[in-house]
């Protein structure tokens, strides 16, 4: 049984260059960094997008009326104004070419209930998104619903 703390959440990149890269043009890793600073290199799919997968904790909730709080190595900013950073860190000077916020306030309860209950998992592409954008609204869809078991017969 999925553990009901746990959501799990995808990013979508079209694009492993970042968006400033004709103002920095200094080599960089492209990836999810977490808040060690450490930065988690996506996989390629077949049609060249590139997927982080990753989880966050949810805190238990006394009143559903608030938004949910994620906590985890990859949840930045206050409680009540999280994200998670797709990021560009340079490999040959310290510090980053730019980063992309990609907002969790946009995740309700009823989304979380949904992801956990199915077995499934947030998805949001974050293809063509400029640095910074942490007030800009992210768009999460419900993906990977695993198949329910059939019953076998008695």
């Amino acid at each position: 049984m999925a553990d009901k703390g746990i959501l799990r959440l995808r990013l979508l990149r079209d694009d492993p260059i970042a968006p400033s890269a004709d103002a920095d043009p200094s080599p960089t890793m492209f990836g999810l960094q977490d808040n060690k600073e450490a930065i988690h290199p996506g996989v390629q799919r077949e049609d060249g997008t590139f997927a982080f997968d990753f989880d966050l904790r949810v805190a238990p909730a006394v009143d559903e009326a608030k938004p949910p709080v994620f906590t985890g190595p990859f949840a930045f900013g206050t409680p009540q104004d999280r994200f998670v950073y797709l990021s560009w860190q340079r490999t040959q000077l310290p510090g980053y070419v730019n980063r992309v916020k990609a907002r969790l306030a946009d995740i309700d309860w009823d989304m979380v209930h949904a992801a956990q209950e199915s077995g499934g998992r947030l998805e949001a592409d974050m293809s063509g998104r400029k640095a910074g954008g942490g007030k800009i609204p992210v768009v999460w869809t419900l993906v990977d619903i695993a198949e329910p078991e059939e019953d076998a017969e008695e």
